[in-house]
């Protein structure tokens, strides 16, 4: 219970706006307060997040029942006909790096981490026990850094992950790479790293493919409006003042209305000319939804459809289900118009319209907006024990005109990996490990119902269900919690002062 008020405390005082700048008055907190009261708080926590450290190594050491990621470790690698290939995460500080390290460590794949940046400190994500070597790359010797680490290890494939290089910094070593070694990168070339990079180019880029976009219409007469009314019927539209006036009393409206006469009437109310024209931008009915994959030369090698908002229990439904195929199919088509030189994690939002014909409703999919990287696919990288490998190690394959050239065992189409029928999960914690303890060794199916849900509660309670923390693999949440965040707070101090004294 100390642990939940010292974080709500803490969270509260994260939430305030302060700078030194600010503190002027006797009211206001001065920074040095702020920082010293969050190192007080990893002081204070220590003996309970030690105590979780050290329940979770001899909780990770009992003879559960199955033990899924250590089981399927052990059996790959027994496998005479699997060879582990080397797997180099640049980023291994940043929650989706560590987790993708969690991923290939437990398909049986040695991986080597690096982190990008100046560091006081070794990463928490560095001491997971998944990485089998680790390097600290700084900024200006990116690229030469890269080359050496897979040269030295003999990397077989690099994910770049970490938020201290740009995407076009990483397309730009992910060619140099490719070009000098055998090693390849699950990251977009320059040309569509550029083009994902901006709206604007994005946007054009989806036009040209010929692919469903949202309408966007500059108007510039009443008579245009009601052009584009006739024309989409079934479409319902914002229209808005494009530079509005401080004294406008009407600056957007939505349109069609009920009946023809009352569109009519309150189109005609407004002033439309050249001078003052309008813009009209196309609504929906079913909202927006994002669509988090990875793509290998051209292919959706892993899916998963979610809303912009958060739904509990979206995917369970028949209609989720057809919603995520309409989606699906969507991106495989701008998958495929994109061609083999697409190769990267890529979101892209969308925004879902619904015709109602007959006794039927129909999903209509336009694509919005995107965003490239490891960092907006999160949600297929939160369960490390997924089998999202094989995925990955399809852009290793030969690929020529188009065509994939499987390697000996390999298949000729790699299956999707499919999340968008199932519910987003959170990787195990304690309550994981209590529950498969309990099977086993408590008879009555009540008693282990409770003791699972009182397991439960305490770990939401204790570690928060934090991305860092897994059940057979804590130390990079104990090591974030209590050696980087206090020597982050602690260096933020020391140069707030400096600052002071300088002034």
């Amino acid at each position: 219970m100390a642990r939940r008020v010292f974080l709500r405390a803490a969270r509260a005082l994260d939430t305030l706006p302060i700078s030194v700048a600010d503190c002027h008055d006797d009211n206001s907190v001065p920074d040095p307060l702020y920082h010293l009261f969050l190192i007080a708080i990893s002081v204070a926590l220590l003996p309970i997040d030690t105590s979780i450290l050290l329940a979770s190594y001899l909780l990770g050491s009992l003879p559960l029942p199955g033990d899924g990621p250590n089981l399927r470790r052990h059996t790959v690698l027994e496998d005479a006909q699997f060879y582990p290939k080397t797997i180099l995460i640049t980023g291994v500080d940043t929650p989706h790096g560590l987790a993708l390290a969690r991923l290939w460590y437990y398909a049986g794949h040695r991986v080597v981490g690096a982190d990008v940046g100046n560091l006081a400190v070794r990463s928490a994500g560095s001491m997971s026990k998944t990485i089998s070597a680790y390097y600290h790359i700084l900024k200006p010797q990116y690229v030469s850094c890269l080359l050496d680490i897979i040269k030295r290890e003999k990397v077989d494939l690099w994910i770049p992950c970490s938020d201290m290089s740009s995407a076009a910094e990483d397309a730009v070593a992910k060619e140099i790479v490719e070009s000098r070694t055998e090693c390849k990168c699950i990251h977009f070339g320059t040309d569509l790293a550029t083009i994902f990079g901006q709206t604007d180019t994005f946007t054009q880029w989806i036009f040209d493919k010929g692919l469903p976009l949202v309408e966007k219409h500059y108007v510039r007469s009443r008579d245009a409006v009601h052009k584009i009314l006739h024309r989409s019927p079934t479409k319902t539209y914002l229209m808005r003042k494009m530079k509005p006036a401080e004294g406008d009393r009407l600056n957007a409206l939505s349109l069609p209305k009920k009946t023809p006469s009352q569109t009519y009437s309150d189109v005609s109310v407004i002033r439309v000319t050249k001078d003052e024209p309008w813009v009209l931008c196309q609504q929906v009915r079913a909202g927006e939804y994002f669509a988090d994959m990875l793509l290998v030369h051209g292919q959706i090698k892993a899916f998963r459809a979610r809303p912009a908002r958060s739904q509990s229990g979206f995917g369970e439904s028949r209609l989720d289900e057809g919603l995520s195929t309409a989606i699906y199919n969507v991106m495989q088509t701008l998958a495929t118009k994109g061609g083999p030189r697409m190769t990267g994690h890529l979101s892209v939002k969308l925004l879902v319209d619904e015709e109602i014909t007959g006794n039927s409703v129909k999903h209509v999919v336009y694509i919005g907006d995107c965003e490239q990287g490891t960092a907006a696919v999160q949600s297929l990288l939160q369960d490390p024990t997924s089998n999202l490998a094989p995925a990955y190690l399809s852009a290793l394959t030969p690929h020529v005109n188009g065509v994939h050239k499987a390697g000996p065992g390999a298949s000729e189409h790699d299956p999707v990996q499919d999340f968008a029928s199932t519910a987003q999960k959170q990787y195990g914690g304690v309550s994981k490990t209590v529950d498969d303890y309990i099977t086993k060794f408590l008879p009555t199916r009540q008693v282990s119902k409770a003791v699972s849900v009182l397991a439960e509660q305490t770990e939401h309670l204790l570690v928060w269900k934090d991305p860092r923390f897994w059940r057979l693999d804590p130390l990079p949440w104990w090591w974030e919690a209590h050696v980087c965040r206090p020597l982050k707070e602690f260096n933020q101090l020391s140069n707030e002062s400096k600052g002071v004294k300088a002034s």
